[in-house]
This record gives structure tokens, C-alpha cells and sequence, in this order.
């Protein structure tokens, strides 16, 4: 028997009431994966958490507020039964099935639409709105078909068709054609980017404003199925590529992304061949060894071969012209071997490690003490060999429950020593990071799963690399300002490690050299929104060993403060400014310095000025000698009291400065208001934007102490303060603002550039 059934699944199918973020999980913690406009159609699949409905929308599966979402009551259309046809031979091939029930789909859609416009139409009325009424009919019946309608074909000669092959699901997804009419035309045209070989989403970094502009424009509207033709800018499509595989790394949805990438390699043809291979190298990390078998059986439905670096499934990809050591061999000298080892690494593409520098260091220790593990087993007559097998019997057995000498244990056994690569490359990132103060390192817990796994590889192999990081990372290279640059971007509280770093190694006698490495620091941080703090914090420290030092370093910083969002007009401290100002005179003087500067931002001529301060002032004296000479004669005593005269001395009692009377007045109005750094269409109090901005300026990151402090200080809490901000900008970027994060408060910095009004 030939059955059709037609259900719309009603009691799912929802409306949206805003516009809201389809995220990978229930929360908005969750990433992104794609925006669904107010007003538009989801099957919700599960209701499993009362807050968050997961849903199905345009092929992709997510998650979506409950409160946004309103129930869509849809009368379904009649069942249509087909008519009765002959069995399909139990000896035809699956070819046969497909073709056969393909075209009684479209038969039997011939028939709904038949048998839907005879039922309705009424037999009295003229032949134009006969006409009319079936061309609307069509189109309502369609929408139907394509949106809420499931369809299932059974050619089983048995009532229970549940297991049979030859049944074809029409879900009511939809599917795009590669054709170049399904490509949309960018209105404004694709911003030019000439061709490079894209090695992560990093890259984008390069990339100019209106280059990054388009991409988010281009990534928004792919994950909602709408593909732009890219001119030939392939950059784009290889970018987002990277980005697809980054996310994946967070939602660890394989399906998901399997799906995106199908969707790219289809309209972008020169990604195909890379998209599933990478894919599986992730999945590969991950141990999703069920998932890599699907995927490559799939390929191999497909005629595409890949061949794995950590599997002995037959699948090769020309996409190690993309990998580490191919894309170092040159630069770095290196061999086939070495070459081979770095593209079977898959954890190597971050905003790190695309620093020029940082990687190359990467690859250098990684080998340094590659080498040095083998002549140290090779004095016990082991090898890096003999110590993995240990290791990867305890992993495979014990975490991914294989039997010892089955198929997977052997396959995934005998490629295990990329696993110890990978951990080992990892340990001389993080050691890096750690020398550079970056933070962010990697649980070795992705790699190596199994806790008795990991203990065995500290014993066998992090022991000594611990000890051989500490040695050769003392004689790393020094970096150059242009990768110092690059660091302080990436991490805006660097310069903190810094500054205790040349507090640490003052020497009294040299406070110049203090001074030249902290305008250094502060060159190497030009980007950074934290650099005018860098200056105050050094002029407070130096201010006990040299005044001048000190008054320079606090030009500085007023130099900063003029130039960022906010003007904070820091004072020193009374104690500070006693120490530095001996009389009157000279606070009044760098008072005019510091005025001057601010009118003609002038910081070289406040710098020469302050210099001046405590030059001696000598006093003028005209003197008549002839005069002199006949006082002399006259009075002997004239020339002691002459002495008296021109001798320097401190000024009179009521000039002197007093500790109560210390006072430096910085006066300056800034027309822009504090709180008209922030866009319109939040409301934030003085209190809420001040906070904001102080962490905006400590590097995005403050101690939870310091902002404590700083909320006593304007008689409030400091939960309370970062959950009321949080609130408040919350319907806006629809996620957490500030998350508090062991010892600190932490600024998304993402989110607070688009909180300002610039």
C-alpha cells in the first residue's frame, strides 16, 4: 500500500513577538547562531525548560525566550489519500525507489491541489474570479506545503514501514540549488579584499572597518539563509569558515555545524574541500569518533577521498596547504617531518598564536623540547613512542570504554601520539602566554580526557617539560614594539604585569631609565583605553625618589585624559603633592603649565616647562659700584649685610607651602556630558556610566575590591551596582554585561563599544 499523510504539527508552531538571537543552548549566556525578526514562524521541538523553547527555524536548531514567542493556531488541510498503485519489486534497487517515489510526490501534489481548488471553488461563479480564486488557493496551499506540512512516501509492501530504506521523509526544509540566481547582489557592492590565504578567523583583524562592516553583514545573513555573491572576495567565505569551526569548539553541535558548512561549500564552491576535513579534525579533538566514522563514510558517498592524520579511515585533503607547518616551512626553516607534525595539529588558529612572533616562539619551544624528550627516553631505552602507548591504553580504555585490541582502540591507538603533540604544543602556548601575561590558557582536559590519562602524561612527560619550558623561554628573543602593540591589544590589563615588573626592578639611582621605560610602556599601549592610568600610577610610585620625574609622568597622564571619552582629572595625593611643590611658587607654576597644556595639547612644550620648576630662581640686582665703594669706605659693616642681601634663601614663612593649603587646581569643562558617551536608547544614572567607564579604562577588567571601593564611595553596593547595569543594558544586547570572574569584575568589551555613542 501507497500512503501519504499530510500533518501540520499546529500545537508547534509559534510566532515570534520581537527580534530576538537564536542562541546554541537554553540561556542567553549562549551564542548567537543567527537572529529571527519579529513576526516569523518556529517549530518549537522541545519545552523541556519553561524560559527557553528549543526550536527549529530555517533548518537550524536553537533556542529562544519563551516570553517572545506566541502560539500559531493553523486549521490543517483535509488528508489527502493517493490512489492505490501496484508494489514495488522487493529486487529493485534503492535508485528505483527514489526516482518512483519522486515522482508520485509530485503526482500526489497535483492531486491536492486538484482536489483542494474543486472542494472550495464555488460551481456559480464567472471565469475571471474562478481564475483568481485558484491563484490564491495555489499560493495558500503552497505556503502550507513548504512551511508546516510533513510528508511521508511509503513503498513497503508492509503495513510497518518504520525501519524500511525505502522510505523518503519530506521534512519541510527547504534547500538552495548552487545556482548563481540564488546569490543575492550586495547593494552598496562587496568591499574589495584581494586574495591571501586565510589561516584563521583572526585574520579578519587585518582587515580594514568596512571590510569587517560587510563581513558581520555577510555572516548575519548566511546563518539566516540569504547568500550574498561575493564578487570574487573569497576572503570572506574562508573567514567565516574559521568562524563556523571556532563556534563549534563552544556549541560542540555537530550537526549544526555540518549543516553551515554543507550550506557554504554549496554556495562557495572553492571552500568545499576544506569545510569537512576540518570539521572532522575538531570533532577528532573532541573524541566524537562516532561523529568522524559518519562523516567520512558520508564523504565517501560523496567520491571525495580524505586521508586523516589521526584516523585510518581513507580521506585526504589538499588542506594542509592551510596548516601550521606549511604555512611556517619557509619562514621557519623547517623540515617534512616537522612540517608533517605541525598540519596534524587541529588547536592552532587563535588571536594569539596569530601574532607572527608568538607563533613562531610556539613552534620553536615545541620542537626545542620535542628534541630533548627524545634524548632524554633515549637514556632510560624508551621513546616518546613507548611512553604514548602507555598513556593511550588508559584513555581508550577507561574514558571511551574500548575494548584493547578492538578496531577503534587500534585505529585511535596507533595515530595516539598526535594527542601528546597537541598537549605538549598547548603547554608551550600556555607557558608562553603566561611570560607574556595574556592569560586565557587551555585545560589540557580537551585533549586528554580520562583524569588517570592525564596524571600519567604529567608523570611521563610534564615533569620534564615544565623544567625545559623554564629554560628555553629565558632565552627567548625580546619583542618588538610592533608585536607589544599587538599583545596589549589582545589583552588590555597587560600593562599592569608590566608596571609591578619595573617597580620591582627600580634602581633609585636610575629613575630616568624608569621614565623612559614607562613612556615605552605607554608608546607600546597608544591603542589602549587604560594608558592615561599607566602615567599616574608611575608618577605616584616615583614621586618619593624624583620630583621632576614624577611631574613629567603626570603631564602625561593629564595629556591622556584629554584625549579619552571622559576627562577623570585624577589629583595626587596631599602627602604626594607636599613632597613635591617646596613653596607656593612652584605649584603655582605648574598650574600654568597644565592650563597651557590643555589649551594648545601641547605635550613637548609641558614637558620642557616642567623642567624649569626647580631650576634656582636667582634674584636681579642692579648695583652701582661707585656707590658701593664709598658705602664701603663709610660703613664697614655694609659688606656683610651686602653678603646677606644676595644670598639665596627660602622664601618668607607666608609663602611656604603648607600641607592644608596644597591644593592643584586643574580647571577644565568638557561639553560633552559623561553620560552622552552612551547611546540613546539606554538610560543609565551618573553612578551606573561612571562605573562603566572606570572599567572601561582599567583594561575592561577591575579587582572586586577596588570596585567595592569604588561603590562605597558613591554610597553603594557593589552587586547591586553591576546587577542593576546589567539589567538595564540587558534588553539591548539581549546578554550579561559584566560577569564577575574569580578575583574580578570582567567588561565585555564587545558589547560596551556598542553601548558608545561613537
Amino acid at each position: 500500500m501507497l500512503t501519504v499523510a499530510i500533518t501540520l504539527n499546529a500545537a508547534d508552531l509559534y510566532q515570534t513577538t520581537a527580534d530576538l538571537n537564536l542562541r546554541s543552548g537554553p540561556g542567553s549566556k549562549y551564542n548567537s547562531i543567527g537572529i529571527v525578526k519579529n513576526g516569523e514562524n518556529v517549530s518549537v521541538l522541545e519545552k523541556d525548560n519553561s524560559l527557553w523553547f528549543k526550536v527549529e527555524y530555517k533548518g537550524k536548531n536553537g533556542f529562544l525566550s519563551s516570553k517572545f514567542l506566541t502560539l500559531v493556531v493553523v486549521e490543517p488541510p483535509k488528508v489527502v489519500e493517493s490512489p492505490q498503485v501496484e508494489p514495488v519489486p522487493e529486487e529493485s534497487n534503492s535508485t528505483m525507489y527514489f526516482i518512483i517515489g519522486a515522482v508520485i510526490v509530485i503526482i500526489i501534489m497535483g492531486f491536492a491541489l486538484s482536489g483542494r481548488k474543486k472542494s472550495i471553488t464555488p460551481t456559480n461563479t464567472n471565469t475571471n474570479s474562478k481564475q483568481k480564486s485558484e491563484k490564491e488557493l495555489k499560493e495558500e496551499l503552497k505556503k502550507h506545503i513548504l512551511n508546516n506540512i510533513k510528508i511521508t512516501v511509503s513503498t513497503s509492501n508492509s503495513t510497518n514501514s518504520s525501519k524500511d530504506d525505502s522510505i523518503i521523509d519530506v521534512t519541510g526544509e527547504s534547500y538552495n540549488i548552487n545556482s548563481s540566481g540564488n546569490l543575492n547582489k550586495y547593494n552598496t557592492g562587496v568591499p574589495k579584499w584581494a586574495h591571501q590565504y586565510v589561516y584563521s578567523y583572526s585574520e579578519l583583524l587585518s582587515a580594514t572597518n568596512e571590510q569587517k562592516k560587510f563581513y558581520d553583514v555577510f555572516k548575519i545573513n548566511f546563518l539566516n539563509g540569504i547568500y550574498f555573491d561575493l564578487e570574487g572576495n573569497t576572503n570572506y567565505a574562508f573567514i567565516l569558515l574559521f568562524d563556523l569551526l571556532d563556534e563549534y569548539e563552544i556549541h560542540k553541535d555537530s550537526f549544526q555545524t555540518e549543516k553551515l558548512l554543507n550550506n557554504l561549500g554549496q554556495f562557495y564552491p572553492k571552500i568545499k574541500s576544506y569545510a569537512m576535513p576540518f570539521l572532522i579534525k575538531k570533532m577528532q579533538a573532541k573524541g566524537d569518533i562516532e561523529g568522524v566514522e559518519r562523516l567520512s563514510r558520508q564523504e565517501n558517498k560523496n567520491q571525495t577521498v580524505y586521508q586523516s592524520q589521526n584516523t585510518n579511515s581513507a580521506y585526504s585533503f589538499d588542506g594542509d596547504y592551510w596548516g601550521l607547518g606549511t604555512k611556517n616551512k619557509t619562514k621557519l626553516n623547517l623540515t617534512d617531518p616537522e612540517v608533517k607534525i605541525l598540519n596534524s595539529l587541529i588547536d592552532t588558529n587563535n588571536r594569539f598564536n596569530s601574532i607572527d612572533f608568538c607563533s613562531a616562539q610556539i613552534i620553536k619551544l615545541f620542537f626545542s623540547i620535542l628534541k630533548e624528550l627524545k634524548d632524554r627516553f633515549k637514556i632510560s631505552n624508551s621513546t616518546i613512542e613507548e611512553q604514548t602507548a602507555i598513556i593511550a591504553e588508559i584513555e581508550l580504555t577507561k574514558h571511551y570504554k574500548f575494548r584493547k585490541n578492538s578496531s577503534n582502540y587500534n585505529s585511535q591507538a596507533s595515530n595516539f601520539v598526535t594527542t601528546i603533540y597537541q598537549t605538549i604544543y598547548k603547554l608551550c602556548e600556555n607557558s608562553l602566554r603566561d611570560y607574556f601575561f595574556v592569560g586565557r590558557k587551555t585545560d589540557l582536559k580537551w585533549y586528554i580526557h580520562s583524569d588517570d590519562a592525564l596524571n600519567e602524561f604529567n608523570n611521563r612527560f610534564n615533569m620534564h617539560i615544565q623544567e625545559l619550558l623554564s629554560k628555553n623561554l629565558a632565552a627567548l628573543a625580546d619583542t618588538d614594539d610592533k608585536t607589544e602593540i599587538e599583545l596589549n591589544g589582545y589583552n588590555k590589563g597587560r600593562w599592569k604585569n608590566k608596571l609591578e615588573k619595573l617597580k620591582t626592578n627600580f634602581n633609585e639611582k636610575e629613575h630616568f631609565v624608569f621614565y623612559k621605560n614607562i613612556t615605552e610602556l605607554g608608546n607600546q599601549n597608544k591603542k589602549n583605553p587604560s594608558i592615561e592610568n599607566i602615567f599616574f600610577k608611575a608618577s605616584k610610585f616615583i614621586a618619593k625618589f624624583s620630583n621632576e620625574t614624577s611631574l613629567k609622568l603626570y603631564v602625561h597622564y593629564v595629556h591622556y585624559d584629554l584625549i579619552s571619552d571622559t576627562f577623570d582629572n585624577k589629583q595626587l595625593t596631599k602627602t604626594i603633592q607636599k613632597s613635591l611643590f617646596k613653596n607656593a611658587e612652584q605649584l603655582k607654576e605648574f598650574e600654568t603649565i597644565i592650563g597651557q597644556l590643555i589649551k594648545d595639547k601641547n605635550l613637548d612644550t609641558a614637558l620642557k616647562c616642567v623642567s624649569n620648576i626647580y631650576i634656582t630662581k636667582r634674584k636681579t640686582i642692579q648695583l652701582d659700584t661707585t656707590k658701593i665703594k664709598e658705602v664701603q669706605e663709610q660703613h664697614s659693616g655694609t659688606v656683610e649685610l651686602l653678603n646677606e642681601y644676595l644670598k639665596d634663601e627660602i622664601e618668607a614663612e607666608s609663602s611656604t607651602v603648607k600641607t592644608e593649603e596644597i591644593n592643584l587646581n586643574i580647571n577644565y569643562n568638557k561639553e560633552t556630558s559623561l553620560s552622552s558617551i552612551f547611546i540613546k536608547e539606554i538610560t543609565l544614572t551618573a553612578i551606573q556610566s561612571d562605573a562603566l567607564i572606570l572599567l572601561g579604562k582599567n583594561g575592561f577588567s577591575i579587582s572586586i575590591q577596588d570596585f567595592d571601593a569604588f561603590a562605597k564611595s558613591n554610597g553603594a553596593f557593589k552587586n547591586s551596582l553591576i546587577e542593576s547595569i546589567n539589567e538595564t543594558c540587558f534588553e539591548f544586547i539581549d546578554d550579561v554585561l559584566i560577569e564577575e570572574e574569580e578575583e574580578n569584575f570582567n567588561l565585555n568589551e564587545t558589547y560596551y563599544q556598542k553601548l558608545l555613542t561613537k
